[in-house]
């Protein structure tokens, strides 16, 4: 091919001479052009020059112990029948004699390992490429490791790079591949922050290790006494998660103990307790009831909440056709503008909509920014004029948990009394939990007074939470809502289609009804108590970030006069756990006035400082919150073989488990001594090759131009 590519190229040059007239020019340009398809031929036969690089320094084994706090589960039989934890059986063989049989042909270098963000993780790949950047001539990489990788890449990716730099990989995994009989407590999380009289609600997660099922009791301490308590039933090899509120009483910086009670038989006891800090402070939080008739629902909640000396009460009535309202606590007219709503934590919207004397769309407006940019909360109450089913075409559409029946706007009503079920959702709920002494379970909601109406809902819209359903309706959807929830923005909204809740008094006055309405008030307002200082909040998401997480800040601020500033700059120093300090800026929110975001990553667990300043208002707050560690290491889980086995099979190399120790260093130490390195230089690589030719092509087409041929 080649052979007939040069002689039909020979043959275009010499008829291109002779059409020219034979100009010695042309028989130039030819005999360069034939030069250039003669030296690309070359370059496609792709000649190379093997280069042999000595290795000018003495052979070097690298032993890799894993330091991550996996290593430290007991389960590694030692010779005299001793268990050691897996670190303890390490560092023990590590100070063996084999080490100076291997010294004898190399050096023998010892490398601690676990992950970049430290012993809460293990990256198996990390120390093999740190040893393969460091040393220049590295005979054999050794893991002492339980396998237990869950962060970085996999080793696998550096399988190609040891085969080529010649370095085998050894592996003696450290503890046994079966979980040892425990229960442990796997997470333990609460709110970093909670009002007095809200309900506190921790989340636990509990594994059982045992093969059999395991009947337990989880205790949850505040400050040292025992606050509530609860019975688990473990499946055995399964996960159990849920929740426990408790209602705390005082004020106060606040320290959680969670404890798992021991079973027989366990082998690690350290991982049955768990503990972390929060705070219950007291803040008066300030409410506004909008509605058009004082039906039943609307006098019941209106004096609940003012008999509430931790609730500021403002209402208001827009009768239609009439003068709103008078008395105590009333307002004359809706505070639509966004200084007048800002101060309130949390708006009930009864049966009332857009219409002349009632809500405009500024108004809904307005309510809708509050939620979304000042974390406030909404509280859609329908009534039997059906007038909420106008606030779907309003800005507050998008806030409403439900999706309205257009077909039936005055709601629906049965001859019986009617009951609200509870969802999967609803039962965990801490929203839900009303029990008190002597309600054992959340069935007592069945056998509350039941209602006769409801408002129609076809269902809940996409990302809201149905808490509670209808006992009796249902259409194409499914069970048709109730009680329903919504993350909004900042903010949230609740949507409750009976206006019967009064009806729970019956027998028990006020005590499930005030401590319903109780609980969502305060549920409403804990974002906007989370950091607040004189005219100025932070609001961070999540609660307690986990390392590595970002945090989103969300700062509101007012001016010295009061109103919401307009313009910054609003910046934040950070101080993270390790003594790092980061400076963030805040951009405006585009939604509105006063509010400022910004986001930081969180970089290691810890507790961390945000002290943020506005020095055009002149104010400053700190915050405080908690970084979480993910708790991707954990005691007693089994060793794994993962890719360390497949990488020592693709290198070379050797695997074994603790007992085979003596094995692999034998093998090691008959290793060869490494050989020089080659490096291959291919001319169709090479870059001055490359524009070599390229020079070549310009200087031919341009002196075709010159000749007159183009």
């Amino acid at each position: 091919m080649v052979i007939v590519v040069i002689a039909v190229c020979l043959r275009l040059c010499i008829i291109t001479w002779i059409r020219s007239g034979r100009k010695k020019s042309i028989a130039w340009l030819e005999a360069l052009r034939f030069i250039i398809v003669g030296l690309i031929l070359v370059t496609l036969a792709n000649p190379e020059r093997v280069e042999r690089i000595e290795r000018d320094s003495e052979p070097e084994i690298l032993l890799l112990a894993d330091a991550s706090e996996s290593m430290n589960t007991r389960d590694v039989n030692d010779s005299n029948g001793t268990i050691l934890t897996r670190s303890d059986w390490v560092k023990k063989s590590l100070a063996q004699p084999w080490r100076s049989e291997l010294e004898k042909t190399a050096i023998v270098s010892e490398l601690s390992f676990s992950s970049a963000s430290g012993s809460e993780a293990t990256d198996l790949s990390l120390p093999l490429q740190e040893g393969l950047d460091r040393v220049s001539n590295l005979k054999a990489a050794l893991y002492f490791t339980d396998g237990d990788a869950n962060t970085g890449p996999s080793p696998l990716s550096l399988a190609g790079r040891c085969r080529a730099a010649g370095v085998p990989t050894y592996v003696v995994r450290v503890g046994k591949d079966k979980p040892l009989p425990d229960l442990v407590l796997e997470d333990f999380t609460a709110p970093s922050f909670a009002l007095l009289d809200e309900r506190l609600t921790v989340s636990y997660r509990i594994s059982n290790a045992f093969p059999e099922r395991v009947e337990t009791t989880l205790k949850l301490m505040g400050n040292d006494e025992q606050v509530a308590i609860k019975p688990i039933i473990l499946p055995g090899g399964e996960e159990v998660s849920g929740t426990m509120s408790w209602l705390p009483t005082m004020k106060g910086d606040m320290q959680l103990r969670a404890v798992l009670q021991e079973h027989a038989g366990e082998s690690i006891l350290e991982n049955n307790t768990r503990e972390l800090e929060t705070r219950i402070e007291s803040k008066v939080l300030k409410a506004l009831i909008v509605d058009s008739f004082p039906r039943w629902e609307y006098r019941f909640l209106r004096n609940a909440l003012e008999r509430d000396p931790r609730v500021d009460m403002n209402c208001i009535l827009l009768h239609p056709g009439m003068n709103p309202g008078n008395g105590l606590g009333y307002l004359r007219e809706f505070p639509g503008s966004p200084e007048e709503l800002a101060p309130y934590d949390v708006v009930f919207i009864g049966d009332i909509g857009l219409e002349e004397g009632e809500l405009t769309k500024d108004d809904c407006e307005a309510l809708a920014n509050l939620v979304r940019l000042q974390a406030s909360g909404v509280i859609f109450l329908p009534g039997r004029r059906g007038r909420q089913t106008s606030l779907a075409e309003s800005p507050l559409g998008d806030l409403i948990p439900v999706a309205f029946d257009p077909a039936k706007p005055r709601g629906v009503g049965t001859s019986n009394s009617s009951a609200i079920t509870l969802t999967k959702k609803g039962r965990n709920h801490w929203l839900t939990t009303l029990r008190g002494a002597g309600e054992p379970d959340v069935q007592f909601w069945e056998r509350l007074p039941g209602f006769h109406w409801s408002a129609a809902a076809l269902k809940s819209r996409p990302g809201s939470e149905v808490l509670a359903v209808h006992s009796i309706f249902r259409n194409e959807w499914g069970r048709m809502p109730v009680l329903a929830i919504r993350y909004v923005g900042a903010g949230k909204t609740l949507y409750l289609g009976s206006d019967s809740a009064w009806r729970w008094r019956r027998g028990v006055e006020d005590k499930y009804h005030y401590r319903f309405w109780s609980q969502i008030a305060r549920w409403m307002a804990h974002g906007r108590h989370l950091s607040e200082g004189d005219g100025m909040k932070v609001i961070h998401s999540p609660e307690r970030p986990k390392t590595g997480e970002n945090v989103y800040l969300r700062c509101i601020v007012l001016d010295k006069d009061g109103f919401p500033l307009k313009e910054g700059p609003v910046e934040s120093m950070i101080e993270h756990p390790g003594g790092e300090n980061e400076r963030i800026f805040y951009e405006p929110a585009p939604e509105g006035e006063g509010v400022f975001l910004a986001t930081f990553r969180t970089r290691q667990s810890g507790p961390i400082k945000i002290r943020t300043e506005v020095t055009k208002a002149d104010r400053f707050l700190e915050t405080n919150l908690q970084a979480e560690s993910h708790g991707l290491e954990r005691l007693g889980r089994p060793a794994r073989t993962g890719d360390l086995r497949e990488l020592a099979r693709l290198t070379g190399g050797k695997y074994g488990l603790a007992e085979n120790l003596e094995s692999i260093v034998q093998a090691i130490a008959t290793l060869p001594a490494p050989d020089p390195l080659e490096r291959i230089h291919r001319l169709r690589t090479d870059l001055y090759w490359g524009l070599f030719l390229c020079g070549l092509l310009a200087i031919y087409w341009t002196g075709r131009k010159f000749a007159g041929m183009i």
